[in-house]
């Protein structure tokens, strides 16, 4: 699990909660509004429905944000771990080439006592990133329950000051509430957003937080204190000032300023760098050994803000998308749904309009714009498929669509890496998956040219969507000759194989080699 994941669930906990409350509204229907009595019996039952609406959210998501509180916790421990790990493969590798001489770490009283700190640090971190998720959950339950009742009073206002119909009269009372969402947390300077957004924006600082600690300590068990930060395309206006400046990291590694004559990382920090949300990132800078830093010159600033820039106007239009595709599938009045949807449709084309004046920063990504609208229940002549039946007709869907070229086939190269035989990210993945308990990585013989091997066939093996949720499938396909290996985890050894599956998703595909069928 990681961020994006802890994103998601809580996405899915927002949407059950405002889908529950729609389906509610539809259950106790006004029929026809023509005497105040009506409302009122119609605002009992409504009121009763929010008791049980409390009662049973209370009960249901206890145990979800419970687990969720769980894995956070496990992944910012492990984040510590593999920035450790990665920081001395890093300085091994380094070592190998003969860089170091013959120096080999000694972990004296002082460095030892560091990691203590350190170790007090994490727990710290760990401490206030679940208190503080525990506060949002609570929030976000008592909003729902707070606008549940605003929107049954609201709904009754409307309604008497000639709103129209019962759906029109619900449909201004909830279309705040959808537009907005669940924005139960509020910033220092008054922002609101949601908890999904806030929880990935927690999760992402403490990963972060964790992963260059555990470098740190790393680099300060070799008695090295100073990085450079990475250059990087779209940098944010906080960060872009720091971009292949070397710095002393007296905050992970244990820096001080008698280290050099750099500015330290604790100054850069308190002007910006590594706020939430950063992209960021630095590595180690060996001082004589690594090449001679480079700071963005003006013009690289300049193109830099001007991609963050575009960037950020993908982020509203997504934002856009959402926004009116859960009013269109919320309402319940036929004639917004209409207009909510032509809205998202205008949202969405000017989404691809920026994507193709701007191919070489930006991609249309398709999941920005799920929601979990309300079900509709299947109209009488609608007949109810078999799960079978359900997988079949999306096969077929997705076959057209792989041949009308809407499919995104663009291959993932920092994914497609880890199954190249020999590669330093297939080498890496290979050691994640032996030091985790999982089963190396299949990969690509050397003299296979994947690329071709891959965008020759797609669409000519076998599609497979493992259940009826999934919104993408796997393709498998059977070549004629050998293409890679596959561990056998019996033997304990790598065999060649003649079979290759290939991932579809959203933001484009991969493939790996996989097990012949027997």
């Amino acid at each position: 699990m990681n961020e994006y994941d802890i994103e998601e669930a809580f996405q899915e906990i927002e949407e059950e909660l405002i889908n529950s409350m729609i389906r509610n509204m539809k259950r106790h229907r006004v029929e026809e509004v023509k005497e105040g009595i009506e409302w009122e019996q119609w605002q009992v039952k409504q009121l009763q429905a929010l008791e049980r609406y409390k009662r049973e959210n209370r009960k249901r998501f206890e145990s979800k944000f419970s687990d969720i509180n769980s894995k956070m916790e496990d992944m910012i421990r492990k984040s510590r771990e593999m920035g450790n790990m990665d920081q001395e493969i890093e300085l091994l590798e380094m070592m190998k080439k003969g860089l170091f001489g013959n120096f080999v770490p000694k972990i004296s009283e002082t460095v030892a006592e560091f990691f203590r700190l350190n170790d007090r640090k994490l727990e710290a971190l760990v401490k206030a990133t679940k208190e503080n998720m525990v506060k949002a959950e609570t929030a976000m339950l008592r909003m729902a329950n707070d606008q549940y009742r605003k929107i049954i009073f609201n709904a009754q206002v409307y309604a008497n000051t000639s709103a129209g119909t019962y759906e029109k009269a619900v449909d201004m009372a909830t279309k705040d509430f959808l537009s907005r969402g669940i924005n139960c947390i509020e910033y220092a300077n008054g922002a609101r957003v949601s908890i999904d957004a806030y929880a990935k924006m927690a999760i992402q600082t403490a990963n972060k937080r964790a992963y260059l600690a555990g470098e740190g300590e790393k680099r300060k068990e070799w008695g090295i204190s100073t990085v450079i930060m990475n250059k990087r395309g779209a940098a944010c206006p906080k960060c872009v000032k720091f971009a292949g400046k070397v710095l002393i990291d007296d905050v992970w590694s244990g820096g001080s300023a008698k280290d050099g004559k750099y500015p330290l990382m604790s100054a850069a920090i308190q002007k910006g760098l590594y706020h939430p949300h950063c992209k960021d990132k630095h590595t180690t800078y060996f001082e004589g050994i690594s090449e001679e830093p480079k700071p963005l010159s003006k013009s690289e600033i300049e193109l830099n803000s001007k991609q963050y820039t575009i960037q950020q106007k993908q982020r509203y239009y997504e934002r856009q998308v959402r926004k009116y595709k859960r009013l269109e599938e919320c309402s319940l009045d036929e004639e917004n749904r209409i207009k909510y949807r032509e809205k998202r449709i205008e949202w969405q084309n000017k989404n691809k309009i920026l994507v193709n004046e701007h191919k070489d920063i930006l991609r249309e990504n398709y999941e920005a714009y799920r929601t979990r609208g309300v079900k509709q229940k299947p109209k009488d002549n609608v007949v109810n498929h078999n799960k079978d039946d359900i997988i079949n007709n999306k096969i077929v869907e997705f076959k057209k669509k792989l041949e009308n070229g809407e499919v995104n086939t663009k291959i993932k190269w920092n994914k497609q890496k880890e199954h190249v035989l020999g590669s330093k990210e297939w080498k890496k993945r290979v050691q994640d998956d032996i030091r985790l308990g999982k089963t190396p990585a299949s990969s690509f013989l050397k003299e296979i040219d994947y690329n071709e091997l891959i965008t020759t066939n797609l669409g000519k093996g076998k599609i497979v969507f493992t259940n009826d949720k999934n919104l993408y499938p796997k393709e498998y396909i059977q070549n004629d000759e050998v293409i890679g290996r596959v561990f056998n985890v019996g033997t304990g050894r790598y065999e060649v194989t003649r079979r290759f599956a290939i991932h579809y998703s959203n933001k484009g595909i991969h493939a790996h080699p996989v097990k012949e069928k027997e």
